[in-house]
């Protein structure tokens, strides 16, 4: 016979949801000035043919794996969901935008996964294996309605193939700890075990966000700094962020407008999918690669293409971190809009910083140094750029210099201070700030059980190998990676 988590029918809160602490936005500096930016400038900047339109791919790759992109799109839709903003609107201020409501909880609690829990959220689970998630038939696709509707915590996470298949694989590791890794104790109920495999993947997932995602793309000094003010429990930190007047960590907007959507620009046109697909557009219809529908046959992304698995396959890499965006980017297919510029994501992310009322680059990394990040003063020298000239048009181009979207001054520090390699520090700093914070300040995180570590099956590398987690060569070897996202697609799908 099959078991059944109770049903509580709205009369108690159901377990496995207390994590969900839905809250608010935040601007982190809220005494900072917000910086117009008319339409007029970002079609400059960010509209089709504008300056930041990467039309023959010339943008150089970097040395981080392209899976990183689609696990970026899949953290961003783990803590942050705003529905209440406007593309187009005046800015609005502090108050305005600590109105808006977060549909997801800023806690990196995997609820993009879990939703409500077994009892709250049972569509997203297996019924006929407690504590599991639901995959589709065979583990290839996630779960879908009849209609082909992904049966997932954030319907974001259907949007393309790829994120798509970031999601499934979550839902296999959590499942695969569940089998293999949580230990079945005489009179052990299937809710505890649950309960028990949910915490080790969210764990886990932390770890990976810390001290390989952020490792990987961040400034290596305000990383360090950021990590050893983390590790301290006796150092103030977060500087800057903090949690509101009803204790919930609301989501800044510097972060989720302008710094995280930095990550934009790592993306490219086309990918490998698999060894039958080895060259397949982002949004290519004919493949159905834009997502929201059932996987087609032979469609499954092999992830060697993504993430290092195998020692001698190189995966694709990201695209540079800089002030350009791929072609694929600059003509979205779903966009209701008969405005051309409309169809542009660099446009539509300068738009959404105005509204949100962002204020410019050049005085977030003022507070940012003033709170005690290693920030140093840069130099855009952003009228030697190529094609400055569709900018002057604009009328604006000595302001520009002089204070800057945030958006794009973040990019454009990453390609002057890295060369494009890494985020520049400003851009470094918000993640750190943002992220951290919600490490420190949300009790159910791997920091505050300090005696915990990746366990040695999840993290072993290719050839077999187990690296100890010291966290003294983490913070200060930067190749010092003993757990990866490599890792935990081998053990997920090994």
């Amino acid at each position: 016979m099959k078991k059944h988590f109770t049903c509580h029918h709205g009369l108690a809160k159901p377990r496995g949801c207390g994590h969900v602490a839905v809250g608010g936005f935040s601007r982190l500096f809220p005494k900072l000035d917000s910086l117009a930016v008319s339409e007029i400038d970002a079609a400059a900047l960010g509209g089709p043919g504008g300056l930041m339109h990467d039309f023959d791919g010339a943008s150089p790759d970097i040395d981080i794996p392209a899976g990183y992109i689609f696990f970026a799109q899949f953290v961003d839709h783990d803590v942050t969901l705003d529905t209440g903003s406007k593309l187009r609107g005046a800015p609005l201020d502090a108050k305005a935008v600590s109105g808006l409501g977060n549909v997801r909880s800023a806690s990196l609690d995997l609820d993009c996964v879990y939703g409500f829990g077994p009892e709250g959220s049972p569509h997203l689970y297996n019924g006929a294996r407690p504590g599991e998630m639901a995959v589709g038939e065979g583990g290839r696709d996630l779960p879908r309605s009849p209609g082909g509707v992904a049966l997932i915590g954030d319907p974001r996470n259907d949007e393309n193939i790829f994120v798509s298949q970031m999601q499934l694989l979550f839902h296999r590791f959590h499942n695969r700890l569940l089998v293999e890794r949580v230990h079945q104790t005489d009179g052990a109920r299937g809710f505890d075990r649950f309960e028990a495999a949910q915490e080790e993947a969210r764990f886990h997932y932390q770890w990976l966000v810390l001290f390989d995602f952020l490792k990987r793309l961040c400034d290596p000094e305000v990383w360090r700094f950021a990590v050893g003010r983390l590790l301290d429990h006796a150092a103030g930190f977060p500087l800057c962020y903090g949690l509101d007047a009803h204790g919930k960590l609301p989501m800044p907007v510097e972060f989720s407008a302008a710094a995280y959507r930095v990550g934009h620009t790592l993306v490219r046109s086309r990918y490998a999918v698999n060894d039958a697909h080895p060259d397949v557009e982002l949004f290519d219809e004919r493949f159905g690669a834009t997502g929201f529908s059932a996987l087609p046959a032979g469609l499954e992304v092999d992830w060697k293409y993504m993430l290092a698995l195998e020692p001698h396959h190189r995966p694709r890499m990201c695209k540079a971190v800089d002030p350009l965006f791929a072609d694929e980017l600059q003509n979205l297919p779903v966009v209701g809009s008969n405005n051309p510029d409309d169809r542009a994501l660099a446009f539509r992310n300068l738009l959404r910083g105005n509204a949100l009322g962002l204020p410019s680059g050049q005085d977030v990394a003022k507070a940012l140094a003033a709170a005690g990040y290693p920030i140093a003063p840069v130099d855009l020298a952003l009228p030697t750029l190529p094609g400055w000239w569709r900018v002057e048009r604009a009328d604006r181009a000595s302001a520009l210099t002089c204070q800057t979207p945030l958006f794009y001054y973040l990019m454009r520090e990453s390609e002057v201070v890295h060369q494009g390699r890494r985020y520049g520090p400003t851009g470094s700093a918000i993640l750190m700030e943002v992220f951290g914070g919600m490490l420190r300040l949300c009790g159910g995180t791997f920091l505050n059980h300090p005696h915990w570590a990746p366990d040695a099956c999840v993290a072993r590398k290719a050839d077999g190998s187990v690296q100890d987690a010291e966290l003294a060569a983490l913070v200060d070897d930067p190749d010092y990676y003993p757990f990866e996202l490599a890792d935990l697609a081998r053990f997920t799908l090994g």
